[in-house]
């Protein structure tokens, strides 16, 4: 019986969505300890069981496919903090832009500058353009340049995660912590996990965040294909 669960698809989906719940319940229990985000931790229990279990991945993956379907759509739904703020970014359009286009564009170039000279794999290098956009935009652009989708989500959640930790702190010791300033950097370094830690800080940082993630996904799915 326990080998046929194993073997249903919504099991996974169902522990999935339980490790998540957990990680966040750790996550508020410590004082939403930015080295303890739920995401992390979903991962680990996740990963955890599956070895334990010896379920391989792509078994996993056919439950998974549930919860990979609605990433698409939990995106747009970031439309609704960025609608508070719209009157205020049309004044400020000129900004935002080369916010994003120059920032997501030194995080590409960095990343990839650093696999190309340190690890020198041309698929790790490739895979590495997209590491700076949210998961279901990644992969789809992995696959087309010739990368590798599953190595592309690990690199969008390490992004995110240090970059959810690393920015707020880095910004204020920089004193440049205004909430306009703190949503973008979140939203272009850090795409969804950056924007999640944004919706924590305030509404106005959400929906900067939430803006930059946008963008700066849709900026890459028009440009990196062309360009890699």
């Amino acid at each position: 019986m326990i080998n046929t669960l194993l073997h249903t698809p919504l099991f996974w989906a169902a522990l999935t969505i339980g490790a998540f719940i957990l990680g966040q319940q750790l996550y508020r229990r410590t004082g939403n300890n930015a080295f303890l985000p739920p995401i992390l931790t979903g991962i680990i229990l996740v990963v955890v069981t599956l070895e334990l279990s010896g379920v391989p991945y792509a078994t996993y993956m056919e439950g998974g496919t549930f919860l990979h379907t609605m990433l698409g759509p939990v995106v747009v739904m970031l439309a609704v903090p960025l609608y508070q703020y719209l009157h205020t970014m049309r004044k400020q359009w000129l900004r935002i832009v080369l916010a994003i286009t120059l920032g997501s564009g030194t995080t590409v170039a960095c990343a990839v500058a650093m696999a190309y000279f340190w690890i020198g794999n041309d698929a790790i290098t490739t895979t590495m353009y997209t590491k700076s956009i949210t998961t279901p935009v990644a992969v789809a652009i992995t696959e087309q340049v010739g990368g590798i989708s599953a190595l592309a989500s690990a690199f969008v959640i390490i992004t995110g995660i240090l970059g959810a930790l690393m920015i707020p702190p880095l910004l204020r010791l920089t004193r440049m912590d205004d909430p306009q300033t703190t949503g973008l950097t979140l939203g272009i370094c850090a795409h969804a996990i950056g924007t999640s830690r944004a919706l924590e800080l305030g509404p106005q940082q959400s929906a900067y965040a939430a803006m930059a993630m946008t963008l700066t996904a849709t900026l890459h799915a028009l440009v990196l294909p062309w360009a890699v």
